[in-house]
């Protein structure tokens, strides 16, 4: 009789054991869950920023660096467009006259410098996500075809060499202004952040798109 009582005890305390073994396995399921779903968000994400810019950007979980930056290009054109930019230049001696006018074709690409710092933020649901991003840049302002020129020389007041450099070296500079001006760079964020909230939706992420002005 006393083997048989040591024999239900042990059993009884298998029993608790196992009983034990469950709940706690019951109690982590959550958190198991949880952390899978966020792994696989930030899986996603990254596999989202390659196809689309050729970069894994640094996916962060809170305080909590999970991947880190790397990327294979150190620029990305995503928008581009061709400007006419005029330029005249006036200089007066001694009431003589000389002019220049010059008017050239560019063409305007603007992207995103993946050398710069950005990252993705995790949550705060199991599906969603912020990337914080760089401002889209002009990354080239290039001339097309041939420069029209057109210079007038003054009675007593020649154009000089010195004068057509220093008018070509100022379109130049009017035109990366005018391609800042032009609503390229909008575009280029616009379009790049449609692409991407239509990708993550299709994975069934939730991403919003944070733009870090300089």
């Amino acid at each position: 009789m006393r083997g048989s009582g040591w024999g239900r005890a042990a059993i009884f305390l298998a029993l608790l054991i196992l009983v034990g073994i469950g709940v706690r396995s019951c109690l982590n399921l959550p958190a198991k869950l949880a952390s899978r779903a966020v792994g696989g968000v930030g899986e996603g994400i990254s596999e989202i920023f390659v196809d689309l810019l050729h970069v894994r950007p640094e996916i962060r979980e809170g305080t909590k660096v999970t991947w880190g930056q790397t990327s294979a290009r150190t620029e990305v054109i995503v928008a581009e467009k061709k400007i006419e930019v005029e330029y005249d230049w006036e200089h007066v001696w001694l009431g003589s006259h000389k002019v220049i006018r010059l008017t050239q074709a560019y063409r305007v690409k603007a992207g995103f410098d993946l050398g710069k710092s950005f990252w993705i933020e995790l949550g705060p649901g199991l599906s969603e996500a912020t990337a914080h991003l760089p401002p889209a840049e002009i990354l080239a302002v290039s001339p097309e075809g041939s420069v029209s020129y057109l210079d007038e020389d003054g009675w007593w007041n020649k154009v000089t060499d010195q004068d057509r450099e220093g008018a070509l070296q100022k379109l130049a500079e009017e035109a990366r202004l005018q391609a800042n001006r032009s609503g390229l760079l909008g575009e280029a964020e616009e379009m790049t952040g449609s692409r991407l909230t239509d990708l993550a939706r299709a994975k069934d992420i939730r991403l919003q798109l944070d733009y870090r002005k300089p």
